[in-house]
């Protein structure tokens, strides 16, 4: 690896820059294996074995120098690999990789990521090692503060991701009360929706009664709108959480990106839809056409599911509504309405049924 000092990059790595300090020196063990800078490759070894630890903190072992100063670290491949009178100096590396005990966990563990450590070392302000941050403990570090950190650098600052934080206590935690009424106000406006869903349904009775092979297809085009759309909301939310998300670029980006999506999984799902309806139901009725009505059916449920499975979040977002519980029943209603309505209105148009 290269020499490149850790302490420094700290320093100078403004998108690392703590908005509140959280040292990681509260989260560091104390449990690895130190030997002083001399000692040979079977002296480490047999050290190494002396010790209680697990696979983690044995994979590694840490050098101390002449003034008891960290010095470096020895994996422990190249231990097992080298002669046993080879001192450790020899197989030394990482003497800048570190960070003192008082940095920020999440630059800590940013900075473990980064140089793919399974430990790494937590100094003093003597440059002694006092103990070490752990990969495992750093991924979960990473996943805590993911949410937090994707507030900011979407632009959205604090004052967001405190009402997320709160919005979402509330309903875990809170007054049932509470989370009956947030969560009932989306779920009304889904029995609307399907109320409306069932007129669309009423209205084209006629050509279900004409044709009923049309009703054996109306269960996979809804449900196949919402799987995508419900792939969306979840692909969009662990995006966002995970800072994957800029929503400064949301059209630009990534809105352009789920259209490329929407439209590649569109043609191939309702081809296949197509071919089925087609050998299913269309050829032994003689209604060949019954599989392009499916097809293009479910080209624009699953076109509309998967781009409103991006667009309904962010605009919520951007409207200070909670989007975890609002943003799937408004991707039903929408998508059922219009899926259905374009079914019913492209098998008048190519199918020998009336309106």
């Amino acid at each position: 690896m290269a020499n490149e000092t850790v302490l420094n990059e700290v320093a100078r790595d403004g998108s690392l820059a703590p908005r509140v300090n959280e040292p990681v020196d509260g989260v560091m063990k104390d449990s690895f294996v130190r030997v002083p800078t001399g000692a040979t490759a079977g002296e480490t070894l047999r050290k190494v074995k002396t010790y209680p630890l697990d696979d983690v903190a044995a994979s590694v072992v840490f050098v101390d120098g002449n003034g008891g100063g960290y010095a470096g670290f020895v994996r422990l491949g190249a231990l097992v690999r080298a002669d046993e009178e080879t001192t450790v100096d020899q197989l030394l590396e990482g003497h800048d990789v570190r960070v003192s005990s008082g940095t920020d966990r999440e630059q800590a563990a940013r900075l473990l990521q980064r140089h793919d450590l399974a430990l790494l070392p937590v100094v003093n302000e003597s440059q002694r090692l006092v103990g070490v941050l752990r990969f495992d403990d750093a991924m979960d570090i990473l996943e805590e503060e993911a949410s937090e950190d994707a507030y900011w650098k979407a632009g959205v600052g604090d004052v967001l991701h405190h009402q997320d934080a709160v919005r979402s206590e509330k309903l875990t935690q809170g007054p049932i009360g509470y989370t009956l009424k947030v969560r009932m106000a989306f779920l009304l406006v889904t029995l609307a929706g399907g109320m409306m869903v069932g007129g669309v349904i009423d209205h084209f009775e006629g050509a279900l009664e004409a044709l009923v092979a049309l009703a054996i297809f109306i269960p996979v085009i809804m449900d196949m709108g919402g799987n995508v759309g419900t792939q969306s909301t979840t692909i969009f939310a662990r995006g966002l959480a995970l800072g994957h998300i800029d929503l400064k670029q949301f059209f630009r980006v990534h809105m352009v990106r789920e259209l490329k999506v929407a439209v590649c999984m569109g043609l191939v799902l309702a081809t296949l839809g197509g071919i089925i309806a087609w050998a299913w139901q269309g050829a032994p009725n003689d209604i060949p056409m019954l599989g392009v009505v499916v097809g293009i059916s479910l080209m624009f449920a699953i076109t509309t599911a998967c781009l409103l499975g991006f667009l309904l979040p962010w605009l919520l977002l951007k409207l200070g509504v909670d989007h975890a519980p609002g943003a799937d029943p408004f991707i039903t209603t929408i998508k059922d309405f219009s899926g259905l309505a374009v079914y019913f209105m492209t098998a008048a148009w190519l199918l020998p049924v009336t309106l």
